[in-house]
Order: C-alpha cells, then sequence, then structure tokens
C-alpha cells in the first residue's frame, strides 16, 4: 500500500520534468528559428527551471530580465 500512495507523487513528478523539458527544447527551437542563440544567463535560467529552482512564471521573468534595463 505504501508504494500505491507514492506512486502518483512520482508519476506526477516525472510528468513535471516532462513538461518542464518540453518547455525548455521548444524555447530553443524557437530561439534557433529566429536566428537567436543560447547566451549564459539563458542557460543558467533554463537550468533552474528544469532542477526546479523556477517556476514557469519566474522563469520567462528571468529570461526578460536583461533586456528590461
Amino acid at each position: 500500500m505504501p508504494s500505491a500512495i507514492h506512486t502518483p507523487a512520482t508519476l506526477l513528478d516525472h510528468q513535471e520534468h516532462q513538461l518542464r523539458q518540453t518547455h525548455v527544447e521548444g524555447w530553443i527551437a524557437q530561439q534557433n528559428a529566429a536566428g537567436f542563440g543560447i547566451d549564459q544567463h539563458m542557460t543558467d535560467a533554463l537550468n533552474a527551471y528544469l532542477d526546479g529552482r523556477f517556476d514557469l512564471l519566474a522563469l520567462l521573468t528571468e529570461l526578460r530580465r536583461p533586456y528590461l534595463n
């Protein structure tokens, strides 16, 4: 029974990871299609999102931050 309790949480974690990976891959593809590269700031922000240190809103905010000044 305890393993059944942990299975949905593990599945959710896996689903969240897959969703984040899809977001990152799509964003990189859009940048490349537009003729832009990925700099170190962007790489750091995307990795923070993949690691769970940023949620999607924080990622988008961080990606825009250098261009707001």
